[in-house]
């Protein structure tokens, strides 16, 4: 799908949909959905429901076209082309459900949770209170607001300012991670630095403050036969889907 044909699908929803809603970051989503179809992602946790949810949930949808039934044939994997999204709004959530079409939304699995002060080793933070069992391929982090956090600390609250989001709940997953995982978070460049210093795998991270996004990837080799049947999958179909791409802008 080139941009401009991706944007027009998004704005279109956004069009129709009552005014007074924030529009949608095109530049962001193309991202993401671009490195959904690159890296041929079949699994998809997201912390935050938005237009986010709509934008993945296209290139998730294209993927299970190209190559989705074969996956299911040849790969054993706990949750093929599913993707979980937690959101601490049951009404935003709702919203960002409704916008995606039928066909694009019957894999999508919603989750509302209540994100919790805590503490993690004496560093305040905040965790939801739902652990979701999932192996994804992509995890994108954009949720919660820091409104949204309950609780209070020693007085510390996070409705009395503006205070970075700083979530710990990938640290409680990372232990399952199947190598190859990339987590994508959106700005949150505090949020990241806390991650990376309390992340114990061996994560490649990049900050591209261009997009102001950072991104890691979990550079290590397969647990075994099974991840590394679904790795060599994912690998071996994002170079046929990058050879085709190259060769049709060459042909234009």
């Amino acid at each position: 799908m080139e941009k401009i044909e991706f944007k027009k699908k998004i704005m279109e929803v956004y069009n129709s949909e009552n005014p007074g809603l924030y529009e949608p970051e095109i530049d962001d989503l193309w991202f993401l959905y671009c490195l959904i179809r690159d890296k041929c992602i079949t699994s998809i946790l997201e912390y935050g429901s938005g237009w986010s949810t709509y934008g993945m949930a296209i290139g998730l949808q294209e993927n299970f076209i190209d190559f989705g039934l074969e996956h299911l044939k040849q790969i054993r994997h706990p949750n093929p082309f599913k993707f979980m999204t937690i959101d601490a709004s049951s009404k935003y959530q709702e919203s960002a459900i409704n916008r995606i079409p039928s066909d694009y939304k019957k894999n999508i699995l919603p989750i509302v949770a209540t994100p919790n002060l805590t503490k993690l080793d004496g560093t305040l933070c905040h965790q939801f209170d739902f652990i979701p069992n999932f192996a994804p391929d992509l995890i994108y982090l954009d949720g919660p607001d820091h409104d949204q956090v309950i609780g209070s600390i020693e007085g510390f609250e996070y409705k009395k300012s503006f205070t970075p989001p700083m979530g710990v709940d990938l640290v409680m997953i990372e232990p399952f991670l199947w190598p190859e995982t990339i987590i994508v978070t959106d700005g949150r460049t505090a949020n990241a630095r806390l991650l990376a210093s309390r992340l114990k795998r061996d994560w490649q991270i990049m900050h591209d403050s261009f997009g102001d996004r950072t991104i890691f990837r979990l550079n290590e080799s397969p647990f075994g036969q099974i991840s590394k049947e679904h790795i060599d999958f994912r690998l071996a179909k994002s170079h046929q889907y990058l050879s085709k791409e190259k060769a049709s802008r060459t042909n234009k």
